[in-house]
């Protein structure tokens, strides 16, 4: 097991995520950006090759009867996002949110459910160490043969992701 996903499981209300989950990732960052600017920075990434992605997958969407929206086209302008419980962060629902310690974001389709999220450790002065996470729970057939085509792709975009906002 990584440390990032021991980190993970000693955090109570990732561990009863992570608990039943059919796929965790986790993969970690050091950065000097304070936490709201590293969450700002991960979920607003939209480069054109993660966009020709989307447009890969809303293919594969279409033949499996999933939900697809228009990428960055959520109704959400970045300013507009809210990490707090209950907010709205892009496709994602804001479940958990402690500053500058944890976020946990949710998005559910009727084949599996997503989180992804950040938990923020102090490294050293003015340095801090970000674990990002996506968590997935499988609720229909479907849920594994979706996510096994697109799993590799999900590890780049979330490294990527990660490696912007800490930048």
């Amino acid at each position: 097991m990584s440390q990032s996903v021991e980190i993970l499981n000693s955090i109570p209300q990732l561990k009863e995520i992570c608990a039943k989950a059919d796929h965790i990732y986790s993969v970690g960052f050091d950065s000097r950006r304070d936490m709201d600017d590293f969450l700002i920075r991960l979920m607003s990434y939209k480069p054109s090759w993660l966009t020709f992605l989307y447009k890969v997958r809303g293919v594969l969407a279409g033949l499996m009867g999933l939900k697809h929206g228009e990428f960055m086209n959520h109704g959400l302008e970045v300013s507009e996002y809210d990490f707090n419980r209950g907010g709205q962060v892009d496709f994602f629902s804001s479940i958990d949110f402690e500053p500058n310690r944890l976020w946990i974001g949710e998005a559910i389709d009727k084949h599996l459910s997503g989180y992804i999220g950040v938990v923020a450790e102090s490294a050293e002065r003015d340095l801090y160490h970000y674990h990002v996470f996506t968590i997935v729970h499988y609720k229909h057939w479907t849920g594994p043969l979706y996510f096994n085509l697109i799993r590799p792709f999900s590890h780049l975009v979330v490294y990527f992701m990660g490696k912007y906002a800490a930048k």
